[in-house]
């Protein structure tokens, strides 16, 4: 398996952004320079600030010589809970700088470091004010909330509020800093933003072995709103200055977000931030990280394998022949099993095999995961982990099973749901998964019928347009394809029907013959809770909460956004609701479904289907009438829906529902 932190090995074909990075931060006239490098979460932005670090510390004047870059990695996240940022972050770069300098220069280093602890104690002292007043302010609140209570008890109380702030008091207190003389007397206290500054300039201008100081900045996007503020703040106040280049790695719309919270006073009166017009001013570049194309996922995935099954000569050898054929343009493949062949001669068997599965669902599993470095490789890990695991207890697991298996659940959890649901009424292989299969395989036999019938003569009397138009006619092919499909129950012709189950039902190895029992083990954490939510891009995840809103308006300004989202992200995000709304029925997740299956019909479907798993007794009383009034009366899985409500013994609903529709029958709405 493979650790999830970022690496030095490209395997993901990012030399022109490394050289994208390299050449802004090595031009001495773009300098100071602040870049933005921009992707989502995971999509490789750590890794190509540690690729790009490692090119700039090889410039060197001989192999002895330090290198003429400065390099400084700093994470605010990591100091955002017990440290002042912008006081870690011009520490950090101080003491990478005093690592490069003597003499006088140490001196002015050190008078700069003091300078940043008083920023420090300023903080320690405003929190000594506070303790002070809790000193004074907390015994009055206890006597007010309780103006009978003993005066002994009181006294008591005072004491141990007192001996708790002298406790603190203490921890708040300022170090001691000791005064450093130059040698030509006592030099004048840094006392402001733009002494600092200043001071701060000659230290870098004077070391000449240096060609700039590189501050590489990660995690931003994990950070709360002033600690993202106050990053920006640290660079552009105190340390923006000749020869210092910052390279910030984020997820944009997160910062610009962060930025808008920040802010909230600063607001537009249509509602937009500042955050956009803040990067902007931040920003001189930006860098921004593409989503993997699908021959890049497809390529990424099989270095992926080929590196857990080859030794570090033979993946030398493979990672070479990738970069060769990677500069003609990542439009293709640069490594499969072929390449392998042609590079290794004799390929593993173990590495086969990995690299044949892989095959059959790298295009739906790279376009469902949005081409995302990370995702794939969790995904990769994820399924190791199942296979290994099974292993440990004798379980045989067929890798090229489970690994399908895993596509449906990691994209479309509902209808793995679904899936699981057959597969608890039958004892061995799952009968509706075979009549599936055989709908899909009967489709494609007669769309090729179709194709091969289009190229035939025309008909005796007819002209060619008017034989072809009459072979295509919807109607008749239609009733063509009804014809040669099996007859199925209606659920799974549904089921089947849905473009991206068809599409899953097409990958090697067919299911419809095998014992899924044992596969579905491993997945029982997430058929108990699912992972839909947690796998949606930022902006999805924002328009998730919208349109649960309370507030009628924004929830069905949502509703029309996530109707003219693209398919696969509106996939993705009505996955998440449904299992929100079948976690908590009770919750804003139903009123929200209703809306949205109302407003973009093509959900309503998915909608209908989780409804269905609800159990009555589950289903809010108070809203179940909305879905009478929302939810089209005349469409076959919205009256079965409301026949198993208004059926069931659960009184309360039952007659929601029984006076909904008959308020709605004699309002003709309907």
């Amino acid at each position: 398996m493979w650790a999830d932190n970022e690496t030095e090995v490209d395997l993901l074909g990012f030399d022109f952004l490394v050289d994208t990075l390299f050449v802004a931060l090595t031009e001495p006239r773009l300098l100071p320079l602040t870049v933005g490098l921009l992707g989502d979460w995971g999509s490789g932005k750590s890794s190509l600030m540690r690729i790009t670090r490692q090119e700039l510390l090889k410039i060197r004047d001989d192999e002895e010589s330090p290198s003429r870059y400065v390099c400084v990695q700093f994470s605010p996240w990591q100091y955002e809970d017990y440290d002042d940022v912008k006081v870690a972050l011009m520490t950090a770069v101080l003491d990478a700088v005093g690592a490069r300098t003597d003499g006088d220069q140490q001196e002015q280093v050190s008078r700069l470091r003091r300078f940043a602890q008083g920023l420090g104690r300023w903080g320690r002292r405003g929190g000594r004010v506070a303790v002070s007043a809790a000193q004074t302010a907390a015994p009055f609140a206890i006597q007010a909330m309780d103006p009978s209570m003993d005066p002994q008890v009181l006294d008591v109380t005072k004491a141990a509020v007192n001996a708790t702030a002298s406790e603190v008091n203490k921890l708040l207190e300022d170090p001691k800093v000791k005064e450093v003389a130059l040698g030509n007397g006592t030099a004048e206290a840094i006392t402001d933003a733009g002494r600092f500054r200043t001071e701060f300039a000659k230290v870098i201008t004077t070391l000449e072995d240096v060609d700039a100081v590189v501050v590489f900045i990660d995690d931003l996007d994990r950070c709360l709103s002033e600690t993202v503020v106050d990053t920006f703040e640290a660079i552009r106040l105190f340390l923006n200055t000749p020869k210092t280049a910052y390279v910030l790695a984020a997820n944009q719309a997160v910062v610009e977000s962060a930025i808008d919270s920040r802010y909230p006073q600063l607001r537009r009166p249509d509602g937009t931030g500042i955050g956009a017009d803040y990067l902007e001013k931040m920003l001189q570049l930006k860098v921004a990280i593409p989503p993997l194309s699908a021959p890049e996922a497809d390529t990424y995935v099989n270095l992926l394998l080929a590196e857990l099954h080859l030794d570090n000569e033979q993946f030398g050898k493979v990672l070479d022949e990738t970069r060769r054929r990677r500069e003609a343009g990542n439009l293709q493949v640069a490594f499969n099993i072929g390449v392998a062949g042609a590079v290794l001669g004799d390929v593993p068997p173990d590495l086969v095999r990995d690299l044949n599965w892989a095959a059959s669902i790298i295009e739906v599993l790279g376009g469902g995961l949005r081409g995302n470095p990370r995702q794939l490789k969790r995904f990769l890990n994820n399924l190791l982990l199942k296979h290994r695991s099974a292993q440990r207890r004798k379980i045989t697991l067929d890798l090229p099973v489970l690994a399908k298996l895993m596509v449906l659940e990691e994209q479309h959890f509902s209808d793995f749901q679904r899936l699981f649901d057959w597969q608890l009424t039958s004892p061995g292989s799952i009968p509706e998964l075979g009549a599936a299969e055989s709908i899909t395989r009967a489709v494609s036999t007669t769309t090729e019928s179709e194709t091969d019938e289009d190229t035939s003569p025309p008909e005796e009397g007819k002209t060619a347009d008017e034989s072809s138009s009459a072979r295509r006619s919807p109607t008749s092919n239609r009733r063509r394809r009804a014809a040669k499909q099996p007859q199925v129950a209606e659920e799974v012709r549904a089921w089947a029907d849905k473009p991206h189950v068809r599409a899953w039902l097409r990958l090697e190895p067919p299911l419809g013959e095998v014992d899924l029992r044992a596969y579905f083990t491993y997945s029982r954490d997430k058929l108990a809770f699912g992972v839909a939510v947690t796998r949606l891009p930022p902006h999805l995840q924002e328009l998730l909460t919208r349109v649960q809103t309370e507030v009628a308006g924004l929830r069905r300004h949502a509703c029309d956004e996530i109707a003219k989202l693209p398919d696969d992200e509106r996939v993705q995000l009505v996955e998440a609701l449904v299992e929100i709304l079948t976690r908590r029925p009770g919750g804003p997740a139903f009123i929200a479904a209703l809306e949205l299956a109302e407003r973009a019909p093509d959900t309503l479907s998915a909608i209908c289907d989780a409804l269905m798993r609800i159990p009555p007794q589950a289903v809010p009383r108070g809203q179940a009438g909305n879905a009478v009034l929302r939810l089209p009366a005349d469409n076959p899985t919205v009256s079965a829906l409301l026949d198993r409500w208004e059926s069931s013994d659960t009184s309360g609903l039952k007659g929601v529902i029984s006076a909904a529709r008959e308020a709605q029958q004699r309002s003709g709405r309907r």
